[in-house]
């Protein structure tokens, strides 16, 4: 059957029907057919109805549902499009929410849950009416898919048996019943015991935890798990911005989460699993997510948490707006002919000309704004990083001397420096081009190489002849003494403090006598520093302290 067995009144009706359903009134446009996602593919794998949020269309894949033989299913389907839009609107802050819930209660789980949880609210409503054209649908998408049943997917149909008071087989196979009873014994006395609890649950929090809490029984290896539904193309992934707020703000769920514990449906959580690690929570969040696009989302959400740490030790920010004004205006003078008109101040003029204004203006000529006195002479500041093996990734665990150069970055482009970072370990350094803005700078400090160190030497003789009189931070451990220690030639190294501004090394070392006996030649250079941290969750405050020190006036 193609779309033109559907005549545009019989789409009309069925459309009018599924919003008198609901008896609302929707932003969307009436349904259209479904054009393939992949052209090569069969329409039994793409999806059966979808809402496009940024179209506001609603398309149908009437092929699919043809060879379901669920065209009378129409007005359900239909209905359960507008249903997810109308009374469940699955915002994507709230679907961010219930990710990073899924993700702590269910680790390593590959493919998230939430439309199973969206389509039980919804379909409750719609089968109140429709129920037989659901099953319908249902019934029809086992014959396209064919194959054994998921136990995930027989537990869900068989809530919907249990709802609908269909009986035991009608929905799901009869030819697993028994052995799906075998595997989970008890399975349709929990199904029923679901749809009885599940819809009487005062709030989607606590539903969503239930809802958690009894379908993690029928997930076998939460990091294999794929699955597709006939109705499952509705929700969107939601953006970086969803999901930092989601991760950040999940103290929101501590009563519903207190709540579900005292009814026995979760284990009681410690204080520790409560306030989970935010770089934790992200790797969960994201680490299922197919392709790059994981990738580039995990980086963005580690550099909001590092960004609010950075926030956290830099308590004085400028006061100079992000866009200043060029020029300032001067005193006011008696405009003569002759004069440019386009230097009148017809404001002014008419505030105290008054209806003289026209033969008698003012006019005021415009002057450079230069910088407050302020920030004029901070230098620009070159951060070297060592990011070898004996300090986590960023993006996996909290990186103290990672979190001490994106301090000392945002202190001195807050001061309106440049700066440049090289991020080394053992071989090839990586280094940026001069860096102006905070986010650039931040998520160029969040590179990890890993492995030994190896102080890049000819890398900052090379750069200090390229910029003389540059700040130079270097923030490593006790393996910058061994890398000074194995220098056998220290003239290059102390010929680059010497045209430098400051050389300041910034080392995690709880040794300090150790440290100044082996850089003591650079120590007698009058434009070296040492900066010594005893411990690295001291890191962060430290360099704090020696930013407000160095670039504070």
């Amino acid at each position: 059957m193609t779309p033109t067995r559907f005549t545009s009144e019989d789409v009309a009706e069925c459309w009018r029907d599924a919003l008198a359903l609901w008896d609302v009134r929707v932003q969307l446009s009436p349904p259209e057919p479904h054009v393939k996602f992949h052209p090569d593919a069969s329409h039994a794998q793409e999806p059966l109805a979808y809402i496009d949020l940024v179209k506001r269309q609603v398309f149908v894949n009437f092929e699919l549902l043809a060879t379901m033989r669920a065209t009378g299913s129409l007005t359900a389907v239909l209905a359960h499009e507008i249903g997810h839009h109308a009374r469940f609107p699955h915002t994507l802050g709230w679907d961010a929410e219930l990710r990073v819930q899924e993700q702590r209660l269910m680790p390593g789980l590959k493919q998230s849950l939430t439309n199973l949880f969206y389509d039980l609210q919804v379909n409750e409503v719609v089968g109140r009416t429709h129920a037989e054209d659901l099953c319908a649908v249902y019934r029809g998408f086992q014959r396209v898919q064919g194959g054994e049943m998921s136990p995930l997917f027989f537990f869900y149909l068989a809530i919907y048996e249990e709802l609908w008071g269909l009986a035991p087989g009608d929905l799901v196979p009869a030819t697993q019943l028994q052995p799906m009873e075998q595997r989970f014994p008890g399975v349709r006395a929990e199904a029923r015991m679901f749809a009885q609890t599940f819809y009487a649950l005062p709030n989607g929090k606590l539903q969503f935890l239930y809802f958690c809490s009894t379908f993690i029984r029928f997930i076998e290896k939460p990091a294999d798990l794929e699955f597709s539904l006939p109705l499952g193309g509705d929700v969107s992934v939601p953006d970086v911005d969803d999901l930092d707020a989601a991760i950040h703000g999940s103290s929101r769920w501590d009563d519903a989460l207190d709540d579900a514990e005292a009814r026995g449906w979760l284990e009681p959580m410690s204080t520790h699993s409560r306030e989970e690690d935010a770089l934790d929570t992200i790797h969960r969040v994201t680490e299922h997510l197919p392709g790059k696009g994981g990738g580039t989302l995990r980086r963005a959400l580690v550099s909001r948490h590092y960004r609010r740490l950075v926030d956290q030790h830099i308590l004085k920010l400028p006061t100079t707006p992000s866009q200043p004004e060029p020029y300032l205006r001067t005193t006011p003078q008696a405009w003569e002919y002759g004069d440019d008109p386009s230097s009148i101040d017809w404001t002014l003029s008419v505030l105290s000309q008054g209806h003289l204004a026209a033969v008698s203006p003012l006019r005021r000529e415009l002057e450079a704004d230069l910088p407050p006195p302020s920030e004029l002479g901070v230098p620009s500041v070159e951060i070297y990083l060592d990011t070898s093996g004996s300090m986590p990734a960023p993006e996996r665990g909290l990186n103290a001397m990672t979190l001490a150069a994106q301090v000392l970055s945002a202190s001195a482009l807050r001061k309106k420096a440049t700066v440049r970072g090289v991020v080394y370990s053992h071989h090839n350094p990586l280094v940026s081009p001069w860096m102006y803005d905070e986010e650039t700078a931040r998520d160029f400090l969040l590179s990890y190489i890993g492995g030994g160190t190896q102080f890049p030497f000819d890398l900052l003789d090379a750069l200090s002849q390229e910029r003389p009189d540059a700040m130079r931070i270097i923030i490593s451990d006790s393996d910058f003494l061994w890398n000074i220690a194995s220098e056998k030639d220290l003239e290059p190294v102390l010929a680059s403090i010497r045209r430098s501004r400051l050389v300041v090394a910034v080392l995690a070392l709880p040794d300090e006598l150790r440290a100044r006996t082996v850089l003591e030649p650079l120590l007698r250079e009058r434009r070296f520093r040492l900066v010594l941290v005893r411990w690295p969750s001291d890191f962060g405050k430290a360099a704090a302290d020696l930013a407000q020190a160095l670039l504070e006036n």
